[in-house]
């Protein structure tokens, strides 16, 4: 009988190793199950005994053990192995990291993330530790989904001793701030810069700098302007441009800052403008250009608006003193309902509630109401708003108003508070309190079979649960896990008895916690149920899992119908295919010059500037073939390259007018002697421009009439004009045949996905 071969030529007290879950510089990771309590936990060990290793390590030990936080994998115990060599146990996340994750088409799960790393981030500034090396790979997922920062081997604390020599670079080049780049001392604005990065790969599915290697990479972040994002993401531009931004005084400043941006984007709250008062109203030169009467009339104008201005700054500080004095001398003005003081939130006996006509006597004015929306704005002592803010959400609490989404609530004030007093124990227990009063209504939504009633309370204690007490959270997550084992039973049995109703009711529950099942059953069971979605028609939009956004072609005729992508392939995507498959580059040239060639061109450096919004180009039919069997495999659909009619089929309906405005075409924008047939307009663009930008044909896809022309079926051939096509061509009438096996500055390609009985069109 032989044994099995041990996974380790040592041993972990306490614990059975289980197997290797990673290898690092530094150290390697095992799966191993802690023996007291029976659970999976991982456990680093150091394998790289050098003084500067041990240092390092044994600082991420101490690191971690200081940061107490929901989104920060924590440390369950510091040891030495059987051979001396040092170790720490931490939870078990099974769920992966982020890098495995395409979430493009989920800018809501892309905010999820990026509060939970924000929200990391923010409690390890606020204790002087700065990440240095925040990057998908070090962003795994509980069993929740949700989001935990990990691997703070290279962070440093601002009173901790350096370990690293002066002016060295410790991160990862894709990920780095130009200030760490540099090898220069960073703070927590660095670590902000590289979430900006992570948040730009998440929404383009790209970096946003990339080099031949790390020393090129870096230099980008330093060099580089910050790229365009996809035309479906245009919304998040701005806070990446800032998050980007190469100076850190241009940067957002704080984590807070970065979230309050994110709630902008995501409609949490309304944008939010810097005041612009100390700017003229006219430039210094058009001032002086004025006339002299006008001069003064201007200036009288601006004297009565500063007067107006200092009246209602004094008018709000009247108001404000007066606020005070009310709460502060004020009896309590009860709830006639509850019995709940208002001004300071004490529960009183109802024999001891004074009427409001007493309380507020007619020559006091009536104070303003304090809010939650309106605190922050309020100049008055911290601690008065908030025992202000605490009685409003004990008052609205009782009245059954806990986390509704508009108008005031009591999470939105216990929230207020602890923005005010973080660690103030009276706002999480309030926190605490909704969790509990939320946990009673999915119960009862759960029992009545009720479905659709449970995944909003689900969603709202997730959001509010990093804010609640320790015991509130706790109880959450042993309620949450109840739940997911419920709801994955109850679809198990639904499934065997082939009760689709129920099935396609519990669906949605099930796929957003996500359930648990019980031992052998088929999730893919869970996926067969068809969901209810209207036939599509002419333009639908449409999407695969990880393929392009597509717009729907009916059939026509004996013509059958397909999908087409809604833009050509940007740089973006290709760089994806390329990575993924190590494709090496086609040869590049320029229509019609044989001795372009000469210059090295290739789809990263074709010649001109490009970012990875931009179409990819120097990618030979070959290439794009090989991409559209790469997505077929990634999909598990059929994509393929259009056929001449198919392409004329999904042009169909080009607009009238300037072709300048219709596409992008040879155009004055070009300067070049060659070019003797130009447009005589200005489409805005050089070279090529972002997808998306000009006019969609009939049927919603973009960039048909000018930008790149485009690969069909047919070995070398291409359809449509580019940026290179002058006023000879016609739109729909461009069309040629070159070689297969080279790529051309103006041609990129789009894919078009399969639609029959085996293939239907995605939901």
């Amino acid at each position: 009988m032989s044994l099995s071969k041990p996974v380790a030529d040592f041993e972990i007290p306490g614990h059975r190793l289980v197997r290797p879950l990673g290898k690092g510089g530094m150290a390697t990771v095992y799966l191993a199950i802690q023996a007291s309590l029976g659970r999976p936990v991982a456990v680093k060990i150091l394998q790289a005994p050098t003084d500067e290793a041990i240092t390092r390590f044994e600082q991420e030990a101490r690191t971690i053990a200081r940061l107490q936080h929901p989104h920060i994998v924590a440390i369950y115990e510091v040891g030495r192995t059987s051979d001396g060599q040092l170790y720490y146990s931490m939870p078990y996340l099974p769920n992966g990291d982020l890098s495995k994750m395409d979430l493009r088409d989920s800018p809501a799960r892309v905010a999820a993330v990026l509060r939970a790393l924000l929200g990391a981030l923010a409690h390890a500034h606020q204790h002087g530790i700065v990440h240095r090396d925040v990057k998908p790979e070090n962003v795994l997922f509980d069993q929740h989904r949700r989001a935990l920062l990990t691997d703070f081997g290279i962070a440093r604390a601002s009173e901790s001793l350096r370990v690293t020599r002066e002016g060295a670079t410790l991160g990862s080049s894709g990920y780095m701030s130009p200030e760490q780049a540099r090898g220069m001392d960073i703070d927590g604005r660095s670590d902000l810069y590289s979430v900006g990065v992570v948040a730009y790969e998440l929404l383009s599915g790209d970096l946003p700098f990339r080099g031949a290697d790390a020393l090129s990479t870096a230099i980008a972040h330093i060099e580089q302007p910050v790229p365009r994002l996809p035309p479906m993401q245009r919304a998040w531009q701005p806070l990446i441009d800032k998050a980007l931004a190469k100076s850190l005084t241009d940067r957002y400043q704080n984590a807070q800052e970065m979230l309050d941006a994110l709630d902008v984007i995501d409609g949490r709250r309304g944008a939010v403008t810097k005041s612009s008062s100390h700017k003229p109203l006219l430039p210094k030169p058009a001032l002086r250009a004025m006339p002299p009467a006008r001069r003064r009339a201007l200036a009288f104008a601006g004297s009565v608006l500063a007067l107006l201005v200092v009246l209602a700054a004094a008018a709000s500080v009247w108001r404000s003193q007066t606020r005070r004095t009310m709460v502060a001398q004020t009896p309590p003005i009860a709830d006639a309902r509850v019995g709940v003081a208002k001004s300071s939130g004490a529960a009183v006996a109802k024999a001891d509630v004074i009427p409001p006509t007493a309380a507020a006597p007619a020559s006091v004015p009536t104070p303003m109401p304090v809010t939650a929306s309106s605190v922050a704005a309020t100049p008055s002592d911290g601690a008065a708003q908030v025992a202000t803010l605490l009685g409003q959400g004990d008052a609205l609490f009782k009245r059954g108003r806990l986390a509704e989404s508009r108008g005031d609530n009591a999470a939105k004030s216990y929230l207020a508070a602890l923005k005010l007093q973080p660690d103030n124990a009276q706002a999480r227990a309030g926190i605490g309190k909704i969790l509990a009063a939320l946990r009673k209504n999915i119960e009862t939504a759960w029992q009545s079979g009720d479905a659709d009633r449970v995944r909003a309370p689900v969603k709202t204690i997730d959001k509010l649960a990093p804010s609640a007490d320790a015991a509130a959270q706790t109880a959450w997550h042993q309620a949450r896990a109840q739940l997911a084992a419920d709801v994955g039973a109850t679809v198990a049995a639904a499934a065997h008895g082939g009760d689709t109703k129920k099935l396609a009711a519990l669906k949605p529950l099930a796929k957003a916690l996500p359930a648990t099942y019980p031992a052998g059953f088929d999730i893919a069971r869970l996926d067969s149920v068809p969901a209810v979605v209207a036939p599509p028609h002419a333009g639908s939009p449409m999407r695969d899992a990880s393929g392009p956004s597509l717009v729907y072609v009916p059939a026509d005729g004996n013509a059958p119908a397909f999908a087409i992508a809604r833009t050509d392939v940007t740089r973006a995507e290709y760089a994806q295919f390329a990575h993924a498959t190590g494709r090496g580059n086609a040869p590049c040239a320029e229509q019609n010059n044989p001795f372009s060639r000469m210059h090295g061109w290739n789809w990263s450096n074709p010649g001109f500037a490009q970012s990875g919004d931009h179409p990819v180009v120097c990618v030979s039919w070959n290439d794009a073939v090989a991409y559209a069997n790469w997505l077929s495999r990634r999909t598990g659909q059929v994509y393929r390259l259009p056929s001449e009619t198919e392409w004329l089929r999904a042009a169909r309906g080009a607009p009238g007018g300037s072709p300048c405005a219709r596409g992008n075409v040879d155009d004055t924008s070009r300067q070049s002697k060659l070019d003797n047939d130009r447009w005589p307009c200005s489409d805005g663009a050089a070279q090529t421009s972002p997808v998306g930008r000009y006019v969609q044909s009939t049927l919603g896809a973009y960039d048909m009439y000018g930008n790149v022309s485009q690969w069909v079926s047919g070995a070398g051939a291409f359809r449509g004009l580019s940026w290179r096509d002058g006023s000879h061509e016609t739109a729909l009438g461009r069309r040629g045949s070159v070689a297969p096996d080279l790529g051309y500055t103006n041609i990129g390609f789009r894919v078009v996905r399969v639609i029959d009985a085996r293939h239907p069109p995605p939901a």
